[in-house]
Formats: C-alpha cells, sequence, structure tokens
C-alpha cells in the first residue's frame, strides 16, 4: 500500500465520502517495515494542515485528556498512531498530526515525541499483559490436567 492510497483514504474521510474505520484498517493492515510509509504520510499531511484550533480536535486539557484515554495504539517501529473517540494523530517522533473529521493540524516536534511515546507504552502494556494473559492460561490448562488426572483411580 502507498502513501497515496492511505492520504487518499484520510482525505475520503474528511470529505465525508469514506469512514474513519476505513482509514484506521488501511494504517494497521500495514506491517512494522512500512513506518516510511507512515512518516511519508505525515509528511504530505502536514503540508495542507491547518495551524488554527478549529474542527473537531478538542481544545481543552480536559478534552486532551478525555480524547488520549480513550485512545487505542498501533505502531510501526519509530512511527506510530492513536486512535481516539474523535480524532487520530500519526507521528513518526518529530513530525506529527491530528485527523479530525474536518480538519489536520499539524503538531510541534515536542508533542510528536511525547506522541510516540505513549503510543509505545500502550502497546508494549498491551503485549506484556497479553503475555501474562497467555502465561494465565497455559497454567491453568496444567493445573486442570494434572487436577483430571489425580482424580483417575488406578486398576488394582
Amino acid at each position: 500500500m502507498t502513501d497515496d492510497t492511505l492520504l487518499n483514504a484520510a482525505q475520503q474521510w474528511q470529505r465525508g465520502a469514506g469512514t474513519r474505520d476505513a482509514l484506521v484498517a488501511h494504517l494497521t493492515a500495514l506491517g512494522r517495515e512500512d513506518a516510511p510509509v507512515i512518516t511519508d504520510l505525515i509528511q504530505h499531511l502536514r503540508a495542507h494542515a491547518g495551524q488554527d484550533q478549529v474542527g473537531d480536535a478538542p481544545r481543552s486539557t480536559d478534552g486532551w485528556r478525555d480524547e488520549l484515554m480513550g485512545s487505542r495504539a498501533c505502531t510501526w517501529g519509530g512511527a506510530g498512531m492513536l486512535v481516539g473517540p474523535h480524532v487520530l494523530i500519526l507521528t513518526d517522533g518529530q513530525r506529527g498530526v491530528v485527523l479530525g473529521e474536518r480538519d489536520t493540524r499539524a503538531l510541534s516536534s515536542s508533542v510528536s515525541g511525547s506522541l510516540m511515546l505513549l503510543c509505545q507504552t500502550i502497546v508494549m502494556a498491551e503485549h506484556a499483559l497479553n503475555q501474562r494473559e497467555m502465561q494465565d492460561l497455559r497454567e491453568q490448562r496444567l493445573q486442570s490436567a494434572s487436577t483430571s488426572l489425580s482424580e483417575i483411580d488406578p486398576i488394582r
């Protein structure tokens, strides 16, 4: 998939001709090796981004906190995405954009770096949680099997 395809999907969502879920599906279909595609997409989106505070993005600290706390994250090596309730944030750690339903805003490098760290932290925490759950399931299966086997009476 090329950054042109992704750019078209983003623009379609913002024009009302596509859905945010379709854009997210395109993005999450990319592999770790596709980080340069995300970086190129960010660059293209930043070229058309507004610097004002209008649009769908939260305007208050509480609004941003709610948006970030309700986010899901994805990373591609050196790039990351936060999918909040209302906006989609793409960052490569140095540059970033906030995509709303009707607008695109560029992020400063310091904010982009912080959001990249947040993406990585969320993904690592999810991975660790999944590993812990898998280990718990393995232990339960072993305990269940050993309990079941110990209940079988030997033939004498």
